[in-house]
């Protein structure tokens, strides 16, 4: 992360925003996820009113590359002239308009969340039933599986694949674990994303999720 030379106005400025800030509510609907998610407006609007009222701006930019994935930078910058910024670099699922579109509102979401330390808030259903009970890492043959979905829901898996990808690339094991694990999903939509990944970053899935499965163990 990269920021001003001085951060004394921005960082009480931050602790205020992020005391006003709750949660991002799950309000869109994928035909595959069993449950609601929240997608970059409802972000926005979870963000946006406490950074301006701490007098924090928030901009995001793509940069050009010539590595075929989008550089995303989020900038936080304080009315003083101080800012923040860190910059995400995701795979574009596909080389034209349509796949860079898909992939910077991915993006946008994640990086925006991730650097307000936003969350999302539990839906009625999820938190009462149990239905966000983690699913096994793959159920059926990757075979095929990218052509169970219909073409919105093969963008999303490749974008979801491409971020795990990534996270796993750059070192970020966990992270990557937990963009896996942390996906309620159909199995079709699962199996999809699965296909996409390599045999290195499945290898650790695999022994990530035996390892978190495990009972914890009481001190004496």
């Amino acid at each position: 992360m990269k920021h001003s030379e001085s951060v004394k106005s921005i960082a009480p400025a931050l602790l205020a925003a992020q005391k006003a800030t709750e949660f991002a509510k799950k309000d869109a609907t994928n035909p595959h996820f069993k449950n609601k998610y929240a997608d970059l407006p409802a972000v926005i609007e979870a963000v946006k009113p406490a950074l301006n009222a701490a007098g924090i701006v928030y901009i995001q930019t793509a940069s050009p590359s010539d590595d075929n994935r989008l550089h995303l930078t989020t900038m936080l910058m304080h009315e003083s002239g101080e800012w923040i910024s860190d910059t995400l670099v995701m795979p574009l699922p596909k080389q034209d308009p349509q796949g860079y579109g898909s992939a910077m509102t991915y993006a946008r979401r994640y990086a925006l969340a991730a650097i307000t330390g936003v969350y999302q808030d539990d839906d009625d259903g999820n938190a009462a039933s149990g239905a966000g009970e983690k699913k096994a890492a793959v159920i059926k043959p990757t075979s095929g599986a990218m052509d169970a979905l219909g073409k919105a829901a093969q963008a999303q898996a490749r974008d979801l694949a491409s971020l795990i990808q990534t996270n796993f690339n750059e070192g970020n094991d966990w992270a990557a674990f937990e963009e896996w694990d942390g996906m309620d999903a159909d199995v079709d939509f699962r199996t999809a994303v699965w296909s996409q990944l390599d045999s290195k970053v499945r290898a650790y899935i695999k022994k990530a999720k035996a390892e978190a499965d495990k009972p914890a163990t009481q001190g004496a």
